[in-house]
């Protein structure tokens, strides 16, 4: 099942493909659509141009994330690696570290009164 989300990542994703390839027939193609050779036909240097778009266009680092690149497998994967990476910034970071001692809400006055 593809969310709402997932399938705009791959409507962008789809016309960075066509943008790379310059090929205007990729901006149609379903999301089981092989990305490599026969597929879409990204040889090295088109796919690399895909990334940089891609860390442009999403922020997601894919060579850095995904080192074995197997989300460049269907256009699919690579929407739904990239979703899951937006969605993850999305969440919220819990607060770690030491807390305040208590009674204390913020910065300690020095002992002399300067500061």
């Amino acid at each position: 099942m593809t969310s709402a989300a997932q399938q705009a990542v791959a409507d962008e994703l789809r016309q960075i493909l066509a943008q790379v390839t310059e090929s205007a027939a990729l901006r149609a193609i379903p999301l089981d659509f092989p990305l490599l050779q026969a597929g879409a036909g990204l040889d090295s240097l088109t796919a690399t141009l895909l990334l940089r778009k891609v860390h442009r266009q999403f922020a997601v680092d894919v060579a850095r994330e995904d080192l074995n690149l197997s989300c460049l497998a269907t256009l699919g994967t690579l929407a739904e690696f990239i979703e899951q990476r937006i969605a993850a910034r999305a969440d919220p970071v819990p607060l770690t570290g030491p807390a305040s001692p208590p009674g204390m809400t913020g910065p300690a006055e020095p002992a002399n009164g300067k500061g």
